[in-house]
């Protein structure tokens, strides 16, 4: 097998993984709704090989390898209903998330203003001793 093959195999078995299927997920019925799954898909492969230079050439003498990855994300429901149709999306920026995300500089300033007052009292004290 060489490199063209080996990545031909990766990307041929991602195909089969990643489909509109994935993407679009199977309709969901909720009384007189009809419930669609939507979904991000992020992949990525590599694959490298080399030969040995001072040899023939043969296909026994090549050595290589290769991966690949899929990430998938639920976006959203698409809701179809008689009446409308309409997006309903997962906010990735959840008020936990943002917490989360924030929590550094949130026990930074928290540091910071405990330093303040901590000084501010020390100010007071050598004030109010003279």
């Amino acid at each position: 097998m060489d490199l063209e093959d080996l990545i031909k195999n990766i990307s041929g078995d991602l195909e089969k993984l990643i489909t509109t299927k994935t993407v679009i997920g199977d309709p969901i019925q909720a009384g007189n709704k009809t419930i669609v799954p939507i979904t991000k898909v992020s992949f990525g492969f590599g694959g490298g090989g080399s030969t040995d230079a001072n040899k023939k050439e043969t296909a026994s003498d090549f050595g290589g390898g290769g991966g690949a990855g899929a990430k998938l994300d639920p976006i959203g429901f698409l809701v179809v209903s008689d009446e409308e149709v309409r997006l309903l999306r997962i906010s990735e920026k959840t008020d936990l998330g943002i917490l989360i995300e924030n929590a550094p500089e949130i026990m930074e300033r928290l540091k910071r203003k405990k330093t303040n007052q901590k000084e501010k009292k020390e100010d007071q004290s050598s004030v109010d001793e003279h």
